[in-house]
C-alpha cells in the first residue's frame, strides 16, 4: 500500500486531487487499516476521474484491485450531481450511516435505530443460551465474558444512546433471572462484590468511562486523529477554557463535555514547563493559578505564559512574579523532572497507585461510578477455596433475597402451602430455615458440634458468622474453615429445601452431613 500512498501524494501535489483540509489542520487524502481503504477528498469531477486513474495504476502494477461490489462513495449533504460523481468513479453511492467493523458510522449522534444490531446481538445470544440449563453463576459470567465485552467495544466506537443500553441491560437482567422474578437489582449486581454487588460493571458507567478515555486520548496527543482535532477546533485556544461551539463536530463536543470528569484524574509532569500553561492549567497539585486565585483576581500578568517562564535553571522562581509566599511554597513543591522531553499528562486519579501513571479503563470505570460502603460479610461470600454455587447462595442470604415462601407470596406468586417443607410446623422464611428450623439447625448443630466448640449456642445466621468474625484468639485457617463449613451448611440446607419442594425427593440427615464433609474437604486447602 506504500506504492498507493505515493500515488496519492503525487495527485494531491499536483492538485488533481483535493483532501478535505482547512489551513491550519493536518492534510490527510487516505487512511488505510488492514486491507481497508478510506479516501478524503473535495467531490470535483476530475478528482473523481483522476481518483479513478490512480486506483487503475495501482492495481495494474501491485496486482490488488478495487473491489466495487463491495466498495460505496459517500457525499456531504451541499454536493450535487451525486449519481454522476459516483458514476465517473465507478461506484456505487452510499448513504450515511455505515457499518464498519460492526459499528455504525455517522457525522450525527448515533440513534436507537442505528444500534439496534447491537441489542439484537444481545437477543440472540440470550436465546441461544436459553436452553443450555446454566446456572445462576453460569448467566452471570455470560453477561460478564460475552456480552458486556460487545458493548464495551461498541461504547468505546462511538456514543450509544441510553436507550439503547437500557435494552441491552435489561436483557441482561432477565437473562440472569430467567426471565423470573429479579430477586435482585441490576444496579446491585453491578456493583463491585466488596459493595453487595456481584462485579458486573453498568452499561451507563462504562459510556461515562469510555467518554473519558476519549477525552483522555486527546489531551495526550501523538496521533493524527489528536492533531487533526486540535488543529481544527482549538485553534490555539486551551483545551479547558474552550467553549464548545454548534460547529464541532459530535466527537469533539463530546470530548470537552468530559472535562470536568478529567479535571480530577490527571496531572502534569513537569519538565521544561514549555508546553504548560502557567494560568490555565492543572499543574499546582491537580489545580490551575486560575482555580486557586479565584475567576475575580486580574491573571493578565500570567495569561500567555508558560511555567517554563518561572523556571531558572531546573528550579522554581516564582517570587519573579510576586506570588505570595504561600502560593510561592506550593509551587515549589511541584517536582521538576529534567529532560528535553516535553511535558506530560499523567493518569492520577483520586487513590489510584497501580500503573505508575498509566491510563487504566478500571480506574476510569471505578471514577465515574456511584461508591457504596464495603460490607461487612465480604470473607464469607467470596472466600478462597468456596465454590461459585455457594457463594452465589451466600450473597443471595447476606441480601435476604432467596426466594422463600413468604417472600414468594410477597411478590404476588401463588404457593400451594406457606409452611417450611423441612419442618412442616412453622411458616417458611430465611430466618426461619437459618436457623430456627429445627431440621436445618440439626444439620449446622453437628458441624458445630464437630468442628467449632462454642458456636452451636446461637441460631441466627448473622449472629453465627458475627461469632466466627469476633474469634480473634483462633488463626486464620481456622476461621477460613469455619466460614467455608457455614457457607456448605447454608448451600446444603437450600439444596433439601428445593429437592422436597421441585423433585419430591429427601436426603436423610447422615447423607446431607456426608455430602458437607466432602465439599469442605475439596475446597479447603
Amino acid at each position: 500500500m506504500e506504492y498507493f500512498t505515493c500515488l496519492m501524494d503525487i495527485a494531491v501535489h499536483r492538485e488533481r486531487i483535493v483532501p478535505i483540509y482547512s489551513r491550519v489542520s493536518p492534510v490527510v487524502s487516505h487512511l488505510i487499516y488492514a486491507d481497508d481503504l478510506l479516501v478524503l477528498m473535495r467531490p470535483s469531477m476530475r478528482g473523481m476521474r483522476e481518483l479513478a486513474v490512480v486506483m487503475e495504476e495501482f492495481g495494474q502494477l501491485s496486482g490488488l484491485r478495487l473491489n466495487r461490489d463491495k466498495s460505496k462513495v459517500y457525499f456531504n449533504s451541499s454536493c450535487t450531481l451525486k449519481e454522476e460523481r459516483a458514476l465517473e468513479l465507478g461506484v456505487e453511492k452510499g448513504d450515511l450511516p455505515v457499518k464498519y467493523l460492526g459499528v455504525p458510522l455517522s457525522v450525527n449522534y448515533a440513534k436507537d435505530r442505528e444500534c439496534q444490531s447491537l441489542v439484537d446481538f444481545a437477543q440472540r445470544r440470550v436465546e441461544g443460551w436459553q436452553a443450555a440449563g446454566l446456572s445462576f453463576g453460569g448467566r452471570i459470567e455470560l453477561v460478564r465474558s460475552v456480552i458486556s465485552a460487545i458493548a464495551l467495544f461498541w461504547l468505546q466506537s462511538i456514543m450509544v444512546p441510553l436507550a439503547t443500553i437500557r435494552k441491552i441491560e435489561g436483557i441482561c437482567a432477565k437473562f440472569i433471572w430467567h426471565g423470573g422474578i429479579h430477586a435482585i437489582s441490576w444496579e446491585q449486581l453491578c456493583r463491585p462484590r466488596k459493595e453487595g454487588g456481584v462485579g458486573l460493571r453498568s452499561l451507563v458507567s462504562v459510556r461515562e468511562a469510555a467518554g473519558i478515555k476519549l477525552a483522555w486520548r486527546f489531551l495526550q496527543g501523538g496521533s493524527l486523529w489528536s492533531a487533526w482535532m486540535s488543529s481544527r477546533y482549538l485553534r490555539g485556544r486551551n483545551f479547558w477554557v474552550c467553549e464548545i461551539d454548534n460547529n464541532f463536530s459530535v466527537s469533539f463536543k463530546h470530548i470537552l463535555r468530559n472535562r470536568p470528569v478529567l479535571w480530577k484524574a490527571i496531572r502534569r509532569k513537569m519538565r521544561e514547563g514549555g508546553e504548560t500553561d502557567l494560568w490555565l492549567d492543572p499543574w499546582i497539585a491537580g489545580q490551575s493559578l486560575l482555580e486557586i486565585l479565584g475567576p475575580q483576581t486580574d491573571g493578565v500578568a500570567y495569561r500567555g505564559l508558560t511555567c517554563r517562564h518561572i523556571i531558572r535553571g531546573g528550579v522554581w522562581r516564582p517570587e519573579e512574579y510576586r506570588f505570595t509566599a504561600q502560593l510561592g511554597g506550593e509551587i515549589r513543591q511541584v517536582q521538576i523532572t529534567p529532560a528535553v522531553l516535553s511535558d506530560v499528562w499523567v493518569w492520577a486519579p483520586p487513590g489510584f497507585t497501580e500503573g505508575a501513571g498509566e491510563f487504566r479503563f478500571s480506574s476510569c470505570y471505578d471514577l465515574v461510578r456511584f461508591h457504596f460502603d464495603k460490607i461487612e460479610e465480604y470473607d464469607f461470600i467470596w472466600g478462597k477455596g468456596l465454590a461459585r454455587k455457594m457463594q452465589l447462595s451466600a450473597y443471595k442470604l447476606v441480601l435476604g433475597r432467596l426466594l422463600t415462601r413468604d417472600r414468594l407470596l410477597r411478590f404476588g406468586v401463588p404457593v400451594p402451602d406457606p409452611k417450611c417443607v423441612l419442618c412442616e410446623t412453622e411458616n417458611e422464611s430465611i430466618g426461619h430455615l437459618f436457623f430456627q428450623c429445627h431440621v436445618a439447625w440439626s444439620i449446622w448443630a453437628e458441624q458445630s458440634r464437630r468442628y467449632l466448640e462454642g458456636v452451636g449456642r446461637e441460631r441466627d445466621f448473622r449472629k453465627i458468622l458475627k461469632w466466627i468474625g469476633d474469634c480473634s484468639g483462633q488463626e486464620q485457617s481456622w476461621v477460613r474453615l469455619a466460614r467455608l463449613r457455614l457457607a456448605a451448611s447454608v448451600w446444603h440446607v437450600w439444596r433439601e429445601r428445593n429437592r422436597r419442594i421441585y423433585e419430591g425427593l429427601s436426603t436423610p440427615l447422615v447423607g446431607i452431613l456426608h455430602n458437607i464433609e466432602s465439599d469442605v474437604l475439596v475446597m479447603s486447602p
